[in-house]
């Protein structure tokens, strides 16, 4: 009898773990490549992140305008501010509940730059994908400024997917510029 109530309890924790496994399984996550920092490191890039600055180097390219280095302050400004928007469900360059612009966020991420701008936009399914937020950038005068300009030499590039004000699949982006 013993011997059974052991087997039993094998078995029912077996049953438990591998429910568990499944219940708690990660979700998909895209694929990071690691890009050239300004400071000639590495930082990663989730796929979307490193198509977005594809995108802003191709166009500088076409230009004549120096290509876009990554900054890791920038960076982790830019992508805090994408995932602080979507749970706290707003859209602007001021952070909600502080007294801060863009550029006093990125300063009090240890950027402390000369120039600073930043660009901002959020999209559902595929009008969330880098091709298409860029291209509203780019027919929009103020945030095409920003982008090509040369007095910004810097970028930081943040994704990031949620809800946002009932509309699931969102991406919310955020892109700062700057130059030290």
């Amino acid at each position: 009898m013993r011997h059974l109530a052991v087997l039993l309890t094998t078995v029912f924790l077996a049953a438990l773990a591998t429910v568990g496994v499944s219940a708690v399984e990660p979700q998909k996550v895209d694929a990071a490549t690691a890009v050239r920092t300004c400071g000639g490191g590495t930082i990663n890039l989730v796929d979307a992140e490193r198509r977005m600055l594809t995108l802003h180097n191709q166009k500088r390219a076409k230009r004549d305008l120096p290509r876009f280095c990554v900054h890791p302050a920038l960076g982790r400004a830019a992508r805090a501010h994408s995932k602080d928007m979507i749970p706290r469900d707003y859209f602007s360059h001021n952070t909600k509940g502080r007294n801060e612009d863009a550029c006093e966020r990125v300063r009090r991420y240890g950027y402390n730059w000369q120039f600073c701008a930043e660009n901002i936009a959020w999209g559902s399914g595929a009008l969330g994908r880098p091709d298409p937020i860029f291209d509203g950038w780019m027919n929009s005068s103020d945030h095409r400024s920003n982008i090509l300009t040369r007095k910004y030499r810097e970028i930081g590039i943040g994704a990031y997917r949620g809800t946002f004000q009932r509309n699931s699949d969102v991406t919310m982006w955020t892109v700062d510029f700057g130059d030290r």
